[in-house]
């Protein structure tokens, strides 16, 4: 097991060093490809981080007003029924373990 890890170790190195002989050209056109990989992760980067920007005051703006209409519905519907009680969730349960922290 562990000869055919070495015989496909020594392959691999071999496999490589034949490569590090590449031409110059071969070589710049790999940095050039790398470069512009790195370019468009950027840009994407840079694009996301602008529409997050955009985005988030909007949202926050209609979540708060989505709140401010439902705040308003509860007060007018307590408001309407001032001798009704307004019915509420009760919650039961036991509590097996309590931490002491």
């Amino acid at each position: 097991m562990f000869s055919s890890f070495k015989q496909q170790s020594s392959q691999w190195q071999q496999h490589f060093a034949r490569r590090q002989n590449a031409g110059p050209l071969q070589r710049l056109l790999a940095w050039l490809i790398l470069g512009l990989m790195l370019l468009a992760g950027a840009a994407i980067l840079v694009f996301m981080l602008l529409l997050s920007w955009i985005l988030i005051p909007i949202l926050l703006f209609r979540h708060r007003a989505k709140v401010k209409a439902w705040q308003q519905r509860q007060q007018a519907g307590a408001s309407s029924q001032p001798g009704t009680e307004q019915p509420r969730s009760v919650i039961e349960g036991e509590v097996l373990h309590k931490r002491e922290d």
